[in-house]
């Protein structure tokens, strides 16, 4: 079913990196070759974009570092796999035994206990970086968010920015320990987590849960998408990807979120996004609205909150506008916010003035949180091509968690020599702070080994560290 308020157009850009070969390398060296025809790259007749661009040695030279990069994780896919698996295996050895010495000493006990990642106690690799379950119910909403949004009713049930960030951070997890912490820690009703196909992986690559504040008469529903897991190289490509769908009056959205929210067809909206779904398998952005659905006609003063980190914000970011699409408003009418924490770039300037005008007429329903030079917000690259861009500004946290609101944060695509210096210079700030910010705030706040080990690391790549929800968990209870 076409929308009334979007139309449908088969306009699109599609990179297939799998298929670049060395000589497609001329194609991005030589800006007045025309990647059309070229095999890797998929050019709709009705996209003029391709004409626009062509001549531009910026727009070649990011194409051409996206494709590569996507190429080198696809090769590397099953190494990194098998890599993540074990580190996240070895923490968990360690820490079900108690640590390094106890481990030893189970061993020649022989009473040696084996992690089961199936279970509530099993963290993710991220789960050890930042182990914090509890909320902390103390905090407060930055007054840049207060001052814009009517919270005063949701804030006498929870801070919502750090009950986001929390969502968003345990996402990462398993189902049972996602259960275990909404609702032995939080008490809270935990109402499902999905796990969701991808149509074009052929995979289930799609996580997120749902839960109330309360069982009967909630005032809160909350969804969380799980973001991109740091050993899925598959996760990787999709946040690389410069590939877009336009969506009419909407404008150009990312093509890989779209398919790991649920689309259908990639060369044609119509077919891509029906208004209703009569498939066998489960795709998120149907489940879960149905879910939701279900939820507001059974709780009918409950707000919704729609969150995410990395890949997930890309998607709580999504969800809302194929509901606009569908013209979902049932759901819709209840949406309180969207809070996305490093979150990509997933449409054009097109889609941003859409989604503005959507969610931000009435009071700013939509907040996007950046810290530092976090890596991710600054992907994929804003170029000729594709034109992704931010929307509706950044609520952008940096020095010892002070807030800005800023229509961009600063370096936009990552990769610009000025801010060199200064990159590696607060990567040191960051780590010199956590190894004495839990003496400042307290026990809760005492960074464990594998998070120093991942600043340290983030000293050689700036902005790989500063994508942790640590980071972002500080800003939303220390932030000001």
């Amino acid at each position: 079913m076409e929308s009334t308020c979007c139309g449908s157009s088969s306009s699109y850009i599609i990179y297939r990196p799998e298929k670049l070969k060395r000589s497609h390398i001329l194609d991005f060296l030589l800006p007045w070759r025309s990647l059309k025809g070229s095999g890797h790259v998929e050019i709709s007749s009705s996209s003029s974009h391709h004409d626009d661009s062509q001549g531009s040695i910026e727009a070649h030279w990011i194409t051409f570092f996206s494709c590569v990069l996507q190429k080198i994780m696809l090769r590397i896919r099953r190494p990194l796999s098998l890599l993540g698996f074990a580190l996240e295996f070895t923490l968990n050895l360690f820490s079900v035994n108690g640590g390094i010495l106890k481990l030893i000493a189970t061993i020649l006990r022989g009473s040696v206990v084996i992690p089961n990642s199936e279970s509530k106690e099993w963290r993710s690799f991220l789960g050890h970086i930042d182990g914090r379950i509890d909320l902390h119910r103390s905090s407060s909403v930055p007054s840049c968010i207060s001052k814009t949004a009517p919270t005063r009713r949701i804030e006498r049930i929870i801070n919502p920015l750090e009950l986001c960030m929390m969502a968003s951070k345990v996402a990462y997890e398993n189902p049972a320990y996602v259960n275990n912490a909404v609702t032995n820690h939080w008490k809270m009703h935990f109402e499902g987590f999905f796990n969701c196909w991808n149509v074009f992986l052929k995979e289930k690559t799609t996580h997120a849960f749902i839960f109330c504040d309360r069982p009967k008469n909630a005032r809160l529903i909350v969804v969380a998408f799980r973001g991109t897991e740091p050993f899925n190289a598959k996760n990787w490509c999709t946040d690389l990807d410069l590939s877009w769908l336009s969506m009419g009056k909407m404008g150009r959205v990312h093509l890989g979120f779209m398919k790991a929210l649920g689309l259908q067809d990639e060369k044609d909206v119509g077919k891509g996004w029906p208004k209703e779904y009569r498939g066998d398998k489960e795709l998120a952005y149907y489940l879960i609205g149905d879910k939701l659905r279900a939820l507001v006609e059974k709780n009918k003063g409950a707000k919704i909150l729609i969150t995410g980190h990395s890949l997930g914000a890309a998607l709580a970011t999504l969800f809302p506008a194929i509901l606009i699409h569908h013209q979902q408003t049932s759901i819709l009418s209840r949406l309180f916010g969207v809070y996305t924490f490093g979150q990509p770039r997933v449409g054009d300037k097109q889609f941003g003035s859409f989604m503005e005008t959507h969610l931000n007429s009435k009071f700013k329903r939509y907040v996007r949180v950046v810290y530092r030079y976090d890596i991710v917000p600054r992907i994929p690259f804003d170029d000729p091509y594709s034109q992704f861009v931010h929307f509706g500004g950044c609520l952008y946290y940096h020095g010892w968690y002070r807030a800005q609101v800023l229509n961009e944060e600063p370096d936009e695509n990552y990769f610009s020599p000025f801010y060199l210096l200064s990159k590696h210079f607060h990567a040191l700030l960051d780590l010199s702070r956590a190894l004495y910010i839990g003496i400042q705030h307290g026990k809760d706040y005492t960074e464990s080994s594998t998070s120093i080990l991942f600043r340290v690391f983030g000293l050689l790549v700036p902005g790989v560290a500063s994508h942790s929800p640590r980071d972002c968990v500080n800003a939303a209870r220390l932030g000001r």
